[in-house]
């Protein structure tokens, strides 16, 4: 079974070109636009957890890192990879903060990522 990846970005271009990155890499993605349909699909039955998430800080419902927030307060454990376009040394400590496996600023290095990414799903890969 290939590795899955959900992608909560309200970007629909961030979410295509990742999407195309990690089918390219065999890894299967899963979109979404804002983090209130991420987390309404947590509850759908059926619904397999990722091995890792690839979460936006700005999102037009709520802030990525309060998300990682909420995720944890429902006891949902994901490794999560953080990515901004706005960010700075707090967002990178507040990101640190709530246990994501890595931080990126827009626009990012695709082996960089790639590389995080395969860090994340080495153990169970």
């Amino acid at each position: 079974m290939q590795p899955q990846i959900h992608i909560i970005d309200d970007d629909a271009s961030i979410r295509e070109s990742l999407t195309a990155l990690l089918d390219a890499f065999g890894w299967e993605a899963r979109t979404y636009a804002t983090a209130a349909d991420y987390l309404t699909s947590l509850s759908k039955p059926g619904t397999d957890q990722p091995q890792c998430l690839l979460v936006d800080v700005q999102l037009p419902d709520m802030n990525g890192l309060d998300l990682l927030s909420e995720l944890s307060r429902r006891k949902v454990s994901i490794p999560a990879i953080v990515m901004t376009g706005h960010g700075d040394e707090d967002f990178e400590a507040q990101a640190a903060a709530r246990n994501a496996f890595g931080y990126f600023q827009k626009p990012f290095n695709t082996s960089d990522l790639l590389n995080t990414i395969s860090g994340v799903l080495a153990p169970s890969a």
